[in-house]
């Protein structure tokens, strides 16, 4: 059985705020946005898929100005996806999971960006990068980096504020992704992350939730039954990346 825990209230409004952005208008699941598909260097954290519910909505502003289109009177809240995807509004994995926990740690006294490690001193340029603009520079590789976080090999010693890890995973074993999870109680873990499935075509992804029940405790959290979008296990895009990684790994902070 699971411990029953909780991430703090702060970063939990930062997951609820991501799953309902803050417009007017209800119901805005932030979208997906990869930066690594279009490369853009030296750009604002927030168009390269690693801002805050607040930076993403004043963008979207901004952007709305430009282009004399008064989204804030949508009252379809798909139109307003539409339109935040159509202009690389977003967050990527690690950005939305940089950001809950800031707020996580934040909460303890802690600051993240300064714990975390992200490159050594020697890369002189990219360590000064990485003090300057940390959160742009924490990628899922940074999370699974043994400086910064430990395995966690018993299921049952899970809890919240862990990450799944998945490196080189997909069908081609081309890219990374990450999980966060924000409770656990019973036999239960559940989870948030920012995805795109295949199945949900240009306009379907983002910011969501699923769970993972142990039903198999004594084995690995792939013998587990995942549930995401009423999807479960092989009818999951979530668990099928699970099982292609190359390495599959269940992670704690160390500070």
């Amino acid at each position: 059985m699971l411990n029953q825990t909780k991430l703090s209230p702060q970063a939990e409004e930062v997951i609820t705020n991501y799953l309902n952005l803050p417009f007017p208008t209800q119901d805005v699941r932030c979208p997906y946005f990869n930066n690594a598909r279009i490369g853009q260097r030296g750009q604002l954290k927030v168009l390269i898929g690693k801002g805050t519910p607040r930076e993403i909505l004043e963008e979207a502003r901004i952007i709305a100005t430009q282009y004399k289109q008064d989204i804030f009177a949508f009252t379809d809240p798909e139109q307003i996806r539409k339109f935040l995807i159509e202009h690389c509004l977003g967050i990527d994995c690690s950005g939305f999971i940089t950001n809950v926990l800031k707020e996580e740690y934040a909460a303890k006294g802690t600051d993240l960006a300064k714990r975390i490690f992200i490159t050594p001193k020697t890369n002189v340029l990219r360590w000064l990068i990485s003090r300057l603009r940390p959160v742009e520079q924490i990628g899922v590789n940074v999370y699974a980096h043994d400086k910064n976080t430990e395995i966690i090999y018993n299921l049952s010693e899970i809890k919240a504020g862990d990450l799944i890890v998945m490196l080189k995973t997909g069908p081609n074993k081309n890219h990374d992704h990450i999980l966060l999870i924000t409770e656990t109680n019973g036999n239960v873990i559940q989870y948030a992350h920012a995805r795109a499935w295949s199945s949900e075509g240009r306009y379907g992804h983002g910011v969501a939730a699923g769970t993972i029940t142990l039903t198999e405790p004594d084995k690995s959290i792939l013998y587990q039954t995942w549930e995401e979008k009423n999807k479960t296990n092989e009818d999951s895009e979530t668990f099928i990346e699970a099982k292609q990684a190359t390495i599959l790994q269940i992670k704690r902070l160390k500070f």
